[in-house]
């Protein structure tokens, strides 16, 4: 293993340094629990990103993103699961387990792509990777599961694990997406990611502690811990789907650049496609001074569909803050055309 040695418990552990240029120096945080070498894919991998945005400069006062939902609240999942794995008992036949906490994934998933350059073990001896990315806001009992569609088996495992836990699943197929799976999804690994939701916080610095869900987030830990287990000792291969690959090559042409701007509002990501669904409209923003509403779905910006999350990201990157777009709404039956000036993303 590459990098700095790290003290563990239980666990063979190191500091991945994480060479990115424009960037401070940073690492990700790699945890190993042994398994049977006999076990055929070697490991899985759970993961969770502990960056986030920093600081506001242009905010009085408190000015410190937080981020105790995003994303402490993934590695806080993760750093259970792995004590929950390392007090079992060794097993004839399981996986190694690969704990990675990634930095860099608010800055264009660095630290993820660059792991799966530099693993542990390779690709084709990894069973499937878990990613826990803001899972401290379990909201009606709603888990949704991006990913669910780049293993044949997943949706039946899902399904399965959840009779003990009795969890609304939103089952998202598609392997691509905003957070550090996609790495994985892009080396044919079956990838998932668990997510509470947004909520009126999210990216923003009041995205702190008491705006958990303690018993939600044990819950989502649990349910990971259980997930993490079964695929640990499952005796077969995974069948791999690759689900969303237009989007995952949509994604690696963009530019590298962050994106700049919002609309002032949050998705619904239960919706896999058909356009983007307004979730939650942020008072004083972009989308509220266009009258925008909970519920409309945006199809096309400035004329270019936008059937799924990654064609919205791609539209929005070409903008920068005060550009006026012209928006085509589905609202009910009604077709929109809704004028918006886009605000600067926090």
């Amino acid at each position: 293993m590459d990098g700095r040695q790290a003290a563990g418990r239980g666990l063979d552990g190191y500091l991945q340094d994480l060479p990115a240029a424009g960037y401070p120096a940073s690492m990700n945080v790699v945890g190993v629990l042994p398994g049977d070498a006999s076990a055929t894919p070697r490991a899985i991998v759970i993961g969770a990103h502990v960056d986030h945005l920093g600081r506001d400069p242009g905010l009085e006062g408190d000015a410190i993103y937080n981020g105790a939902d995003d994303n402490a609240s993934g590695v806080a999942a993760l750093l259970a699961i792995a004590r929950m794995l390392t007090r079992e008992s060794p097993r004839e036949g399981e996986r190694a387990v690969v704990f990675v906490v990634f930095s860099g994934e608010e800055s264009g998933l660095l630290g993820s792509r660059y792991y799966v350059e530099h693993p542990v073990f390779p690709a084709d001896q990894v069973l499937a990777m878990i990613n826990l990315d803001t899972v401290g806001h379990l909201r009606d009992q709603q888990l949704i599961v991006f990913g669910t569609g780049t293993a044949q088996e997943f949706p039946a495992i899902l399904e399965g694990l959840n009779q003990a836990f009795g969890l609304r699943l939103a089952l998202r197929p598609e392997g691509a997406g905003a957070s550090d799976q996609t790495a994985f999804f892009e080396k044919d690994i079956p990838a998932l990611h668990l997510f509470t939701g947004p909520h009126a916080d999210y990216h923003r610095v009041t995205d702190t502690a008491d705006g958990i869900n303690y018993d939600g987030l044990a819950t989502v830990t649990d349910f990971a811990g259980e997930l993490a287990r079964y695929l640990r000792y499952r005796d077969l291969p995974l069948t791999f789907f690759a689900a969303g690959r237009a989007q995952a090559e949509k994604l690696k042409q963009m530019p590298k650049t962050e994106r700049r701007v919002s609309l002032g509002f949050m998705p619904d990501f239960a919706q896999a496609s058909g356009g983007v669904k307004v979730g939650m409209v942020t008072p004083g923003g972009s989308a509220a001074a266009a009258g925008l509403q909970l519920g409309d779905v945006i199809t096309a910006i400035d004329g270019e569909a936008t059937d799924t999350l990654v064609d919205y990201t791609a539209a929005l990157r070409e903008h920068a803050p005060g550009d006026a777009v012209t928006l085509t709404v589905r609202r009910g039956a009604q077709a929109l055309s809704i004028s918006a000036t886009v605000q600067e993303r926090k």
